[in-house]
């Protein structure tokens, strides 16, 4: 409930609510009276999925000792924001 009011206040409108086809979610829902529309599937939780598996790999990489690089703060930030962005970026030709 909190997360939901957290979005709802950040972007005011939400059109529908995607989760997996566990049914705890709509009971949760139906109990809480949010009215937005709500599919329980697969298909639209599957490249959430995916990007959060990408994120934990990437970040496990940071454990290896066999490789070399910073493990400052300011590295990691930098790191982390350029993972997070990496679509932001284009390749010269």
């Amino acid at each position: 409930m909190t997360i939901y009011r957290l979005v709802k206040q950040a972007v005011g409108t939400i059109e529908a609510i995607y989760t997996d086809a566990n049914s705890c979610y709509h009971l949760a829902f139906e109990r809480m009276g949010i009215g937005e529309p709500h599919t329980q599937t697969k298909a639209q939780t599957h490249l959430i999925e995916a990007s959060n598996s990408s994120i934990r790999d990437n970040l496990a990489r940071f454990n290896r000792r066999s490789k070399r690089f910073s493990k400052t703060h300011q590295m990691l930030d930098i790191t982390l924001a350029l993972f997070f962005n990496r679509h932001l970026i284009t390749s010269p030709m």
